[in-house]
């Protein structure tokens, strides 16, 4: 498997190569001369070598250390929207990010306290790291806002999501889930 990050992040993720490979029970060499990292199973188990080649994209996508390492558990995962998907103007693209961010960074932290979603914003890319439960939550506030709706709309609806997932938690506690 193959991934690259931008060279301002090559440093970061050379430096973190040892600690991954062996997190991850995983051979990962740097081909110089096209700049992309190989991940290599070793006949292990290459679901691991997903996870790996995850942690070193988010940490290329401006993520954190520590929460690109939280990719090799079970409980957090990595969803990434491409503003450039949406718009190719990069006016629009800023008014897009100025939305998400929200003034002071209101909105952003609204949307990471309601859902427990880490947002991070870096270049043309929106990088979400959560549970699977609550990612999709966060990506359709995302998604609200990149649409225009007003903030208020989309404060609405985390409220009605946040109260639709401890209702169904609720439902399941003591219950086996098959």
């Amino acid at each position: 498997m193959f991934v690259s990050v931008p060279d301002e992040k090559l440093d970061l993720v050379k430096s973190l190569l040892d600690d991954l490979s062996r997190m991850g029970g995983v051979e990962i060499i740097y081909d110089e001369k096209v700049k992309n990292f190989i991940v290599d199973p070793k006949n292990q188990n290459p679901y691991q070598a997903l996870k790996v080649v995850s942690v070193i994209r988010a940490i290329g996508l401006g993520v954190s250390v520590s929460d690109a390492l939280k990719l090799m558990g079970e409980e957090v995962m990595m969803d990434v929207i491409d503003l450039k998907e949406i718009s190719n103007s990069r006016d629009n693209m800023t008014r897009v990010k100025g939305r998400i961010i929200g003034e002071g960074g209101k909105t952003k932290k609204i949307i990471q306290e309601y859902t427990g979603v880490s947002v991070v914003i870096s270049g043309h890319y929106i990088t979400l790291l959560g549970n699977y439960e609550q990612i999709p939550i966060a990506k359709k506030a995302l998604e609200l806002l990149v649409k225009g709706r007003e903030h208020s709309t989309v404060y609405r609806y985390l409220d009605r999501a946040e109260q639709q997932l401890i209702r169904y938690r609720s439902s399941y506690k003591g219950k086996p889930i098959l």
